[in-house]
């Protein structure tokens, strides 16, 4: 009988081929990261925001508003059963969204204006997390405990960034900041359509588990 493939790897391209394994779970972690940051970052600077473009106090919060409506809504209308199905382009489409609503509010010309691309930035934010959360569960890193642990990494990795905007402001203002986020969003969408499987059946063949 002929023995499994796996086991006529040779055993030097064992370090690359768990590399390859690794891959689409880190990535999808690191987008949902992004996608954390986007929101933890949103709520941190949102008086910001508000002050940089004259907004009343009574109306200082409609960013922070705005992207959560988004984000709960399209978080809950993406599909959580069945196939991924392309998860490669829609993951990589959600994120470069989550790039240009980022740009959009370090761009804003008007308090208005401000609030409609928070509105999109918390969309594409909700999209990308249960996306890549999907993804990352898929992949079912260990036995599947260390999927929940890289989802989790990810969310405190979000608050971390949020908390490091309020010192990021002095130097950058909160323009530069969302900047940044663009740059990381930018980096998500590239490594997300680079390494993450089209479908539910090529991530299994990239199966993360310790031995």
């Amino acid at each position: 009988m002929t023995a499994p493939t796996e086991t006529q790897i040779p055993r030097d391209a064992a370090p690359a081929r768990r590399t390859l394994r690794w891959a689409p779970a880190l990535w999808a972690a690191y987008a949902q990261a992004v996608a954390f940051a986007a929101a933890a970052v949103t709520a941190f600077l949102v008086t910001d925001i508000a002050a940089g473009l004259d907004a009343s106090p009574g109306t200082r919060l409609w960013p922070l508003g705005a992207f959560a409506i988004g984000l709960v809504v399209a978080a809950n209308a993406t599909r959580r059963t069945g196939a991924l199905g392309h998860a490669r382009y829609t993951g990589a489409i959600a994120l470069g969204a989550l790039a240009l609503g980022a740009l959009a509010l370090a761009l804003a010309p008007t308090f208005g204006f401000a609030v409609v691309a928070a509105g999109v930035f918390g969309i594409a934010a909700g999209k990308t997390i249960a996306l890549a959360g999907r993804v990352v569960s898929a992949a079912e890193v260990g036995d599947g405990s260390g999927s929940v642990a890289l989802s989790a990494g990810a969310l405190l990795a979000g608050i971390a960034a949020g908390v490091g905007s309020l010192f990021a402001v002095p130097l950058y203002g909160w323009r530069g900041v969302f900047g940044l986020v663009v740059v990381a969003a930018v980096l998500a969408a590239w490594k997300f359509a680079e390494y993450v499987p089209d479908d539910d059946a090529a991530l299994r063949k990239c199966d993360v588990r310790f031995v």
